[in-house]
């Protein structure tokens, strides 16, 4: 680990979804850049990361995969607990698909303050369309659905040929680091404002802060 880099806090990313909307496939496309022609349905909560670089910061992502055959709310919250962004993957192919997001969103909201974490629509399978006639149409269609339900923002994708996962991913991940950088700003000023704290000591707390936070990185 270089010592000169400055390494910032976890960021855990909780992917939810029906079963077979691809939600493993666009975490092996955005970490591996591989897509797997026969797969299991995911049956229990998988794990992986990766590191990325952002203005000058190192984060680890945590992607956690929910089986998609499972709404069960206390296996839900348990995984989904310190969550800082939800990824919820539809089936470009079916209708209902996009209608079952609302489910999931619902039964998080059940113990969980969504509103207040960064979560987007990820539309996948959309290399299977085809010469849609109204392609541009369904995307339109998809960005007021992601509107009006309050998510951050929506994309179609294609974890077959990597079609906008990456800038999906980019999009979540600078939202969620926007949402932390804004709320330790606000803590420091609350602590500057109450007289806990000085200004020739902000610096120093932000860089122990990410210090102490990436130790427990492995």
């Amino acid at each position: 680990m270089d010592e000169s880099e400055i390494y910032g806090m976890d960021l855990k990313i909780i992917l939810i979804g029906n079963v077979s909307t691809g939600k493993t496939s666009i975490v092996d496309r955005y970490i591996k850049n591989v897509f797997r022609e026969e797969k299991k349905a995911t049956i229990s909560p998988n794990f992986s990361y990766k590191l990325i670089k952002k203005n000058s910061v190192i984060y680890r992502l945590q992607f956690w995969d929910i089986p998609g055959q499972d709404r069960n709310p206390t296996l839900t919250s348990v995984f989904c607990h310190d969550a800082h962004g939800f990824l919820f993957v539809c089936d470009a192919l079916l209708e209902s698909s996009r209608k079952d997001i609302l489910k999931w969103k619902k039964s998080l909201e059940d113990f969980i303050d969504v509103s207040n974490i960064p979560g987007i629509i990820m539309e996948n399978k959309c290399d299977l369309l085809g010469e849609e006639k109204d392609y541009e149409k369904g995307i339109d269609q998809l960005k007021i659905f992601s509107e009006e339900n309050n998510f951050s923002g929506a994309f179609r994708t294609s974890a077959l040929n990597g079609y906008n996962i990456e800038n999906g991913m980019n999009f979540l991940i600078d939202e969620i680091i926007r949402k932390i950088d804004t709320e330790e700003k606000n803590n420091i000023n609350n602590m500057m404002n109450n007289g806990k704290i000085k200004n020739e000591e902000v610096k120093k707390i932000k860089l122990t802060d990410k210090s102490e936070k990436s130790n427990k990185c492995c």
